[in-house]
């Protein structure tokens, strides 16, 4: 989608929601207004029906005080009424000064004057009693005790000045609301016949009265006509909210089919647009000037221009001037705007546009013509970048013919390198050297360190090997820990006489430098380890004349390296293939001993040098193979640890061991027995479960059991496998550290190994007698084993001198042929029974 689409779009859907905006605003307001309306009507007539109560009852008041007044002018002008004298009614003592206020009947009936106030104060008090209304005459020099005013009547009045006031206010009165109304009493002329006496003129105010009317009933009849009122308001209320939500719905429905309207017709407009701005592909439209009408978004991000910046524009001057070998192409030459003369599409797979920062993009195009009726008015380009495609094909043949652990080259690309040396070489007459290097006990580092520390290693030795050749030589990693070097001789016309001789003692120093270089250390991540090599070299053609002889005849040169002892270079000899035939008759002969159970065990007895006698004894594997005989463990032992065979082997080794352990522990011999484990075993995760179930099945005591291992198994021991030994030691199993000297053991790891016994070398204790510097060595052992509260043994002791030799020094154990060789069970279960002592051994 384009920007331009994109903003019409966000225009279309601003403006519907300013105009739902709008439509909400002007709801409430209406909602508002009429909240507002109803509201104020349903006020008013609040307070308009409080007015009515107010009048209502002031009404009644009114009428109540002309009542009042109408009996007392009806009274005053009838000059009184005389009634009987009774208990309630006695004469009146104001009116003693009318000679008349007493008089007789003609049937001797007395009667006294009752003036119009006191008659119409009675009045009222029953009137009041009848209505629960309140008339009261008081004034404010009353002359009874009943026309004494209360407060609020007092201050009325006080106010009043004429006869037309009135004062009238609802206030509380007798615990509930009330009107309370008071008008003034005006001395009349006819009043002063009774009033004259108390110093009263006409027009005096001489008193009010006050009248007190419950609002109460007019109050309920009120609040009756209040509810319904209230109902009917509110269901106007509501009819109009119904109202104003009908309206508001049909505008809304309105707006929204008014909207739908128009985002149809704006998807009609902008749909074409959007299908190309959808596409992931590039899309340039260009008129039948070849000037550019229209870019997609793709193709504004692939070249970087921004639309404006490119329309109008030549797409040959900005875009495609380059051919596909990038040399600059005229216009009329241009392939792309030759489709607007040709009439026919054209692709190319691998051409190139030029971007913003005129970089060459790489891209592949179809362009197309565009037809009006018969007449080509224009093309389009469909191009995408196909960067990351060469990039990955040019990836995929660089991995194709590299290592991508090393980047050195692999063995793909290195048969190829030989074949061609080898055409060379038949071609010119000169030779070729092959070399085949295998890094030495490099699977024990990798297993105990770990496959990362490995990887690094192996990085490590490509970097020294590829520093160490020379062009035109190349070398390349054959996978795992093998390496191949191919070296190429640089021989001048006078030395072609000599080239045989020449291409071996340049191939022997290029294997020896790189022996020299791999004894340096390597580092990784603060570790240090040691990596030696052996190398097999084979010529051509002395060796071999094609590249699968060359490349065999040096593996199997390399093992003839490997076995005369390792950290060696061996060139490629006739025998060799016999004894490559040989090693995998070895490979099948122990698999097959396996198999048929063809290994034993024999014993050789490890003695108290003070006295001979017999502590423990170290089982030693041999094996009779049907079919390869007496086979030394000197010669089988390296082929099963090159093949993995010393596992199981190891396995049934010590299974074996404990078994024989079990058997003389229950002819009450107690006699500890010392197994070897091998650098393969040590490394194994299930090394303790092993030794733990070899212990269990033959119902042993862990104190029975030594193990051995050498002192170049513990180099390259990772904090894994010390763990792992220390467990089995904390068990109580012995450990004993083999070959000791030989290897390059730091002070520091030999504090930190758990083991009790350093195992002095046989090549030590052989130059004990005779050479000084081996018994120094012997005797720094011996001390350094005291020193760390271990016990020194010395393996290999041949002759009396050398066993009082190491007495002498202060080794209190020992083991060799001097004592005893290695000898079946049952020799030792004699030796044993009869006293344990080594001069008893039979030879």
């Amino acid at each position: 989608m384009t920007p331009a689409t994109t903003e019409s779009k966000a225009d279309l859907q601003s403006g519907f929601a300013s105009a739902l905006e709008s439509l909400r605003k002007y709801t409430l307001i209406a909602i508002v207004a009429w909240t507002l309306m109803i509201a104020g009507i349903f006020t008013w007539t609040i307070y308009d029906q409080r007015n009515r109560e107010f009048a209502t009852a002031l009404g009644v008041a009114r009428a109540y005080f002309q009542k009042d007044q109408s009996v007392r002018q009806w009274g005053a002008t009838q000059g009184g009424v005389y009634v009987k004298i009774s208990e309630h009614t006695q004469p009146n003592p104001h009116l003693k000064n009318l000679p008349h206020r007493d008089v007789t009947t003609d049937a001797d009936q007395k009667l006294t004057l009752m003036n119009p106030a006191y008659m119409i104060r009675q009045i009222n008090e029953r009137f009041s009693r009848m209505h629960n209304d309140y008339i009261h005459i008081t004034s404010l020099n009353p002359l009874h005790d009943e026309n004494e005013p209360d407060d609020w009547e007092r201050s009325i009045l006080k106010t009043f000045t004429k006869e037309s006031d009135e004062f009238a206010q609802i206030v509380g009165f007798r615990g509930q609301p009330s009107l309370r109304m008071m008008r003034p009493m005006v001395t009349k002329q006819r009043c002063l016949k009774c009033h004259e006496q108390h110093g009263y003129k006409v027009g005096d105010i001489r008193g009010g009265v006050s009248i007190a009317i419950p609002m109460a009933p007019y109050r309920r009849d009120s609040s009756e006509q209040l509810l319904l009122i209230g109902t009917t308001h509110g269901g106007i209320w509501v009819c109009g909210l119904l109202g104003i939500g009908f309206y508001t719905r049909r505008a809304r429905r309105h707006l929204e089919d008014r909207q739908q309207s128009i985002q149809s017709l704006a998807k009609a407009n902008s749909y074409n647009r959007s299908v190309i701005g959808a596409l992931g592909e590039g899309l340039l439209g260009f008129d039948a000037m070849g000037r550019l009408t229209f870019l997609n978004p793709a193709a504004v991000h692939l070249l970087g221009w921004k639309e404006h910046e490119l329309l109008g524009k030549s797409i040959h001057g900005f875009i495609h001037y380059l051919k596909d070998n990038g040399e600059p192409c005229r216009e009329d030459e241009c392939p792309m705007l030759g489709v607007l003369h040709s009439g026919e599409s054209h692709s190319s797979r691998d051409d190139q546009f030029m971007n913003r920062d005129r970089i060459a993009l790489p891209i592949s195009y179809i362009a197309t013509p565009l037809f009006e009726q018969t007449r080509v008015v224009g093309g389009v380009v469909a191009f995408q970048d196909i960067s990351e495609q060469k990039q990955s094909l040019q990836r995929i043949e660089y991995l194709a013919h590299h290592d991508s652990l090393t980047d050195l080259p692999n063995r793909v690309a290195f048969l190829e390198a030989v074949d061609n040396a080898l055409a060379n070489a038949r071609r010119y007459g000169h030779g070729l050297a092959l070399l085949f290097l295998d890094l030495d006990n490099f699977g024990v580092i990798n297993d105990s360190a770990g496959h990362t520390t490995g990887d690094e290693l192996l990085r490590q030795v490509a970097k020294r090997l590829r520093h160490e050749i020379r062009q035109p030589d190349l070398v390349a990693r054959q996978g795992g820990d093998e390496f191949l070097i191919l070296m190429v001789p640089v021989i001048k016309e006078k030395e072609k006489e000599d080239i045989t001789r020449q291409l071996a003692l340049n191939a022997t120093g290029l294997a020896q430098r790189v022996l020299d270089v791999m004894h340096d250390p390597f580092l990784v991540e603060g570790s240090t380890y040691y990596i030696k090599a052996s190398i097999g070299i084979s010529l051509f053609p002395e060796d071999a004349n094609d590249r699968v002889e060359l490349l065999k005849n040096a593996d199997a040169a390399m093992y003839t390296a490997k076995g005369d002892g390792r950290d060696t270079y061996a060139l490629y000899a006739g025998d060799l293939a016999q004894r490559i035939q040989h090693r995998h008759m070895l490979e099948t002969g122990l698999n097959q001993a396996l198999i048929k159970q063809e290994f034993r065990l024999v014993y050789q007895p490890i003695v108290d040098l003070n006295d001979g006698k017999i502590l423990a004894v170290e089982a030693l594997l041999r094996l009779r193979s049907a079919t390869l005989g007496d086979v030394s463990p000197v010669e089988f032992i390296p082929v099963a640890e090159e093949c993995g065979l010393i596992l199981p082997i190891g396995r049934w080794v010590l299974q074996t061991a404990c078994r024989q352990m079990a058997q003389w522990f229950g002819m009450g011999m107690e006699l500890r027995v010392a197994v070897n484990l091998s650098t393969l075993q040590l490394q194994r995760e299930d090394l303790e479960s092993s030794v733990l179930q070899a212990l269990e099945d033959a119902q042993i005591p862990a104190s029975m059991l030594v193990l051995e291992i050498t002192e170049g198994a513990t180099l390259h021991a990772s904090p894994v496998v010390i763990e792992r030994l220390q467990r089995l030691h904390d068990l109580g199993i012995g450990l004993s550290l083999d070959d000791f000297g030989t290897g390059y053991s730091s002070l520091s790891r030999l504090k930190n190994l758990p083991v009790d016994t350093l195992k002095i070398d046989k090549s030590f204790v052989d130059g004990v007698v005779t050479e000084q510097d081996d018994e120094q060595i012997v005797l720094t052992t011996i001390e350094l084993a005291k020193n760390l509260n271990k016990r020194a043994l010395a393996e290999g002791i041949e002759s009396r001198e050398q066993w009082q030799c190491l007495l002498r020094n202060g080794c209190q154990r020992g083991q060799g042929y001097f004592f005893s060789r290695p000898v079946e069970a049952v020799v030792i279960e004699e030796l044993v029974r009869n006293g344990g002592h080594w001069n008893q051994i039979p030879s």
